[in-house]
Protein backbone atom coordinates (compact mmCIF):
# COMPACT_ATOMS: atom_id res chain seq x y z
CA UNK A 1 0.00 0.00 0.00
CA UNK A 2 0.42 3.55 -0.81
CA UNK A 3 2.38 5.70 2.50
CA UNK A 4 2.30 9.27 2.05
CA UNK A 5 3.81 12.01 4.78
CA UNK A 6 4.23 15.40 5.11
CA UNK A 7 5.82 18.43 7.13
CA UNK A 8 4.91 21.53 7.24
CA UNK A 9 5.53 24.79 9.26
CA UNK A 10 2.53 26.51 8.94
CA UNK A 11 2.87 29.81 11.02
CA UNK A 12 -0.26 29.45 12.91
CA UNK A 13 -2.51 26.65 12.55
CA UNK A 14 -5.59 29.04 13.84
CA UNK A 15 -4.21 31.81 10.99
CA UNK A 16 -4.08 29.01 8.14
CA UNK A 17 -6.39 26.22 9.18
CA UNK A 18 -8.32 27.00 5.77
CA UNK A 19 -4.76 26.35 3.96
CA UNK A 20 -4.00 23.40 5.84
CA UNK A 21 -7.68 21.59 5.33
CA UNK A 22 -7.30 22.47 1.26
CA UNK A 23 -3.73 20.84 1.21
CA UNK A 24 -4.98 17.37 3.09
CA UNK A 25 -8.25 17.33 0.50
CA UNK A 26 -5.70 18.36 -2.37
CA UNK A 27 -3.01 15.83 -1.75
CA UNK A 28 -5.01 12.98 0.45
CA UNK A 29 -1.92 13.19 2.55
CA UNK A 30 -1.82 10.06 5.00
CA UNK A 31 0.02 11.95 7.96
CA UNK A 32 0.92 15.71 8.01
CA UNK A 33 2.84 16.97 10.92
CA UNK A 34 2.83 20.48 11.33
CA UNK A 35 4.85 23.17 12.98
CA UNK A 36 4.64 26.47 14.43
CA UNK A 37 0.90 25.82 15.38
CA UNK A 38 1.23 28.69 18.07
CA UNK A 39 -2.02 27.44 20.08
CA UNK A 40 -2.37 26.06 23.54
CA UNK A 41 -3.84 22.37 23.09
CA UNK A 42 -7.20 23.33 24.61
CA UNK A 43 -7.33 25.96 21.69
CA UNK A 44 -6.32 23.73 18.67
CA UNK A 45 -9.17 23.52 16.29
CA UNK A 46 -9.37 19.60 16.60
CA UNK A 47 -12.75 19.39 15.51
CA UNK A 48 -11.86 20.88 11.50
CA UNK A 49 -9.86 17.47 11.33
CA UNK A 50 -11.75 14.92 13.39
CA UNK A 51 -14.60 15.83 10.85
CA UNK A 52 -12.55 14.86 8.23
CA UNK A 53 -11.68 11.26 9.59
CA UNK A 54 -8.10 12.54 11.12
CA UNK A 55 -6.58 11.90 14.28
CA UNK A 56 -4.75 14.55 16.44
CA UNK A 57 -1.85 14.25 18.31
CA UNK A 58 -0.60 18.10 19.74
CA UNK A 59 1.59 19.47 21.51
CA UNK A 60 1.42 23.27 22.20
CA UNK A 61 1.56 26.19 24.08
CA UNK A 62 0.77 30.21 24.13
CA UNK A 63 3.62 31.46 22.15
CA UNK A 64 6.02 30.62 18.91
CA UNK A 65 6.16 26.94 19.53
CA UNK A 66 4.05 23.94 18.86
CA UNK A 67 3.83 20.39 16.83
CA UNK A 68 0.73 18.41 15.66
CA UNK A 69 0.71 14.90 13.93
CA UNK A 70 -2.03 14.77 11.93
CA UNK A 71 -3.09 10.92 10.87
CA UNK A 72 -5.69 9.16 8.47
CA UNK A 73 -3.90 6.40 10.35
CA UNK A 74 -4.56 5.58 13.86
CA UNK A 75 -2.26 7.16 15.91
CA UNK A 76 -0.01 4.94 18.81
CA UNK A 77 2.32 5.72 21.20
CA UNK A 78 2.48 9.02 21.36
CA UNK A 79 5.51 10.94 23.64
CA UNK A 80 5.87 14.53 24.52
CA UNK A 81 8.89 16.07 26.57
CA UNK A 82 11.32 13.24 25.43
CA UNK A 83 14.10 15.76 26.06
CA UNK A 84 15.50 18.16 29.16
CA UNK A 85 12.41 20.34 29.96
CA UNK A 86 14.82 23.31 29.74
CA UNK A 87 15.04 22.70 25.83
CA UNK A 88 11.71 21.10 25.23
CA UNK A 89 9.75 24.43 24.60
CA UNK A 90 7.01 22.13 23.51
CA UNK A 91 8.90 21.94 20.22
CA UNK A 92 8.73 17.80 19.68
CA UNK A 93 6.39 14.67 19.59
CA UNK A 94 7.00 11.29 18.79
CA UNK A 95 4.12 9.01 17.66
CA UNK A 96 4.15 5.30 16.33
CA UNK A 97 1.97 4.95 12.87
CA UNK A 98 1.71 1.45 11.64
CA UNK A 99 5.25 0.24 12.59
CA UNK A 100 7.29 3.48 11.74
CA UNK A 101 8.16 6.07 14.39
CA UNK A 102 7.59 9.28 13.59
CA UNK A 103 9.47 12.56 15.55
CA UNK A 104 7.50 15.82 14.52
CA UNK A 105 10.57 18.67 15.37
CA UNK A 106 11.05 21.91 15.46
CA UNK A 107 14.18 22.84 15.95
CA UNK A 108 15.10 26.03 17.97
CA UNK A 109 16.72 28.96 15.80
CA UNK A 110 18.96 30.00 17.80
CA UNK A 111 18.57 33.82 17.24
CA UNK A 112 22.05 34.53 16.79
CA UNK A 113 25.70 32.51 16.99
CA UNK A 114 26.86 34.70 20.12
CA UNK A 115 23.83 34.06 22.33
CA UNK A 116 22.67 31.54 24.92
CA UNK A 117 19.65 30.37 22.57
CA UNK A 118 22.60 29.60 20.10
CA UNK A 119 23.71 27.63 22.41
CA UNK A 120 20.02 25.69 23.22
CA UNK A 121 19.49 24.89 19.84
CA UNK A 122 23.14 23.26 19.81
CA UNK A 123 21.75 21.58 22.92
CA UNK A 124 18.69 20.39 21.79
CA UNK A 125 20.29 18.90 18.51
CA UNK A 126 22.63 16.72 20.78
CA UNK A 127 20.05 15.50 23.13
CA UNK A 128 17.77 14.26 19.99
CA UNK A 129 20.85 12.51 18.63
CA UNK A 130 21.68 10.84 22.00
CA UNK A 131 17.61 10.01 22.32
CA UNK A 132 18.00 8.13 19.12
CA UNK A 133 21.31 6.73 19.79
CA UNK A 134 20.17 5.25 23.12
CA UNK A 135 16.17 3.80 21.86
CA UNK A 136 16.98 2.74 18.30
CA UNK A 137 18.83 1.05 15.12
CA UNK A 138 18.81 2.66 11.70
CA UNK A 139 19.13 -0.69 10.35
CA UNK A 140 15.99 -2.91 12.22
CA UNK A 141 13.75 0.14 13.57
CA UNK A 142 11.45 2.14 11.25
CA UNK A 143 12.02 5.77 12.34
CA UNK A 144 11.06 9.15 10.54
CA UNK A 145 12.25 12.75 11.87
CA UNK A 146 11.10 15.48 9.87
CA UNK A 147 10.22 19.07 10.82
CA UNK A 148 11.73 22.88 10.25
CA UNK A 149 15.01 22.12 11.69
CA UNK A 150 16.19 25.89 10.93
CA UNK A 151 19.74 24.56 9.49
CA UNK A 152 20.68 24.62 6.08
CA UNK A 153 22.92 21.61 5.79
CA UNK A 154 24.17 21.60 2.73
CA UNK A 155 26.05 23.78 -0.09
CA UNK A 156 22.84 23.65 -2.00
CA UNK A 157 20.68 24.02 0.22
CA UNK A 158 21.25 27.80 0.50
CA UNK A 159 20.71 30.48 -2.09
CA UNK A 160 24.33 32.13 -1.37
CA UNK A 161 26.98 30.25 0.15
CA UNK A 162 29.19 33.11 0.48
CA UNK A 163 26.65 35.53 1.91
CA UNK A 164 25.16 32.83 4.31
CA UNK A 165 28.48 32.09 5.65
CA UNK A 166 28.89 32.46 9.63
CA UNK A 167 24.97 33.20 9.35
CA UNK A 168 22.15 31.97 11.53
CA UNK A 169 20.81 28.97 10.04
CA UNK A 170 24.05 28.16 8.14
CA UNK A 171 26.72 28.64 10.76
CA UNK A 172 29.68 26.12 11.26
CA UNK A 173 28.77 25.20 14.38
CA UNK A 174 24.97 24.39 13.79
CA UNK A 175 25.64 22.27 10.36
CA UNK A 176 28.05 20.10 12.61
CA UNK A 177 25.66 19.61 14.71
CA UNK A 178 23.07 18.43 12.43
CA UNK A 179 25.58 16.57 10.90
CA UNK A 180 26.22 14.32 13.83
CA UNK A 181 22.59 14.00 14.19
CA UNK A 182 22.61 12.81 10.44
CA UNK A 183 25.05 10.49 11.44
CA UNK A 184 22.78 8.62 13.77
CA UNK A 185 22.19 6.64 10.05
CA UNK A 186 19.40 8.93 8.51
CA UNK A 187 18.80 9.01 4.74
CA UNK A 188 17.85 12.96 3.57
CA UNK A 189 15.34 11.50 1.14
CA UNK A 190 14.38 14.58 -0.81
CA UNK A 191 18.18 14.40 -1.76
CA UNK A 192 17.75 10.59 -2.96
CA UNK A 193 15.28 12.54 -5.68
CA UNK A 194 16.40 15.93 -6.35
CA UNK A 195 19.83 16.93 -7.45
CA UNK A 196 19.07 20.56 -8.05
CA UNK A 197 19.02 23.29 -5.63
CA UNK A 198 15.25 24.31 -3.93
CA UNK A 199 14.09 25.71 -1.11
CA UNK A 200 11.39 25.48 1.39
CA UNK A 201 11.54 29.06 3.74
CA UNK A 202 12.39 32.19 1.98
CA UNK A 203 11.57 35.21 4.28
CA UNK A 204 8.94 37.53 3.80
CA UNK A 205 10.72 40.71 2.94
CA UNK A 206 12.25 41.92 -0.33
CA UNK A 207 10.60 39.64 -2.13
CA UNK A 208 12.44 36.75 -1.31
CA UNK A 209 9.96 34.19 -2.90
CA UNK A 210 9.94 35.81 -6.19
CA UNK A 211 13.27 36.19 -6.24
CA UNK A 212 14.08 32.34 -5.16
CA UNK A 213 16.49 33.47 -2.56
CA UNK A 214 15.94 30.54 0.17
CA UNK A 215 16.81 28.14 2.31
CA UNK A 216 16.18 24.22 2.39
CA UNK A 217 15.23 23.64 6.24
CA UNK A 218 12.52 21.53 6.26
CA UNK A 219 13.65 18.32 5.74
CA UNK A 220 12.20 14.25 5.82
CA UNK A 221 14.88 12.04 6.95
CA UNK A 222 14.21 8.50 7.43
CA UNK A 223 16.12 5.25 8.50
CA UNK A 224 18.17 2.88 6.48
CA UNK A 225 15.18 0.32 7.46
CA UNK A 226 12.85 2.68 5.04
CA UNK A 227 14.93 3.47 2.11
CA UNK A 228 13.80 0.96 -0.23
CA UNK A 229 10.46 2.09 0.25
CA UNK A 230 10.32 5.72 -0.57
CA UNK A 231 9.34 6.13 -3.68
CA UNK A 232 9.14 10.05 -4.35
CA UNK A 233 10.11 13.73 -2.25
CA UNK A 234 8.97 17.00 -3.01
CA UNK A 235 8.52 20.35 -1.65
CA UNK A 236 5.27 21.64 -2.40
CA UNK A 237 5.74 25.36 -3.85
CA UNK A 238 1.99 26.16 -4.71
CA UNK A 239 1.61 26.75 -1.01
CA UNK A 240 3.95 29.41 -0.68
CA UNK A 241 2.13 31.31 -3.53
CA UNK A 242 -1.20 31.83 -1.82
CA UNK A 243 -2.51 35.24 -0.09
CA UNK A 244 -0.69 35.80 3.14
CA UNK A 245 0.87 32.03 2.88
CA UNK A 246 3.56 30.85 5.69
CA UNK A 247 7.09 31.61 4.75
CA UNK A 248 7.21 27.91 4.69
CA UNK A 249 6.09 24.96 2.14
CA UNK A 250 5.48 22.00 2.56
CA UNK A 251 7.89 18.64 2.30
CA UNK A 252 6.02 15.48 1.03
CA UNK A 253 7.23 11.67 0.70
CA UNK A 254 5.40 8.74 -1.03
CA UNK A 255 6.15 5.33 0.43
CA UNK A 256 5.13 1.55 -0.27
CA UNK A 257 4.89 -0.15 2.88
Amino acid sequence: MEFSIATWNVNSIRARISYVIGFLKRTKIDVLCIQETKVKDSLFPKDEFESLGYNLAIYGGKGYSGVATISRLPIENVKKNILSSGLDEKRIISTKIKDIDIFNAYFPNGQNPESEKFQEKLKFIEELKNYLYSNYNTKNDKVILLGDFNVARLPIDVYDEEKMKDKIGYHPKEKEALNHLYEWGFVDIFRMFNRNQQFSWWDYRASSFRKNIGLRIDYIWISEALRSNCRSCYIDKDERKRERPSDHAPVVAKFEI
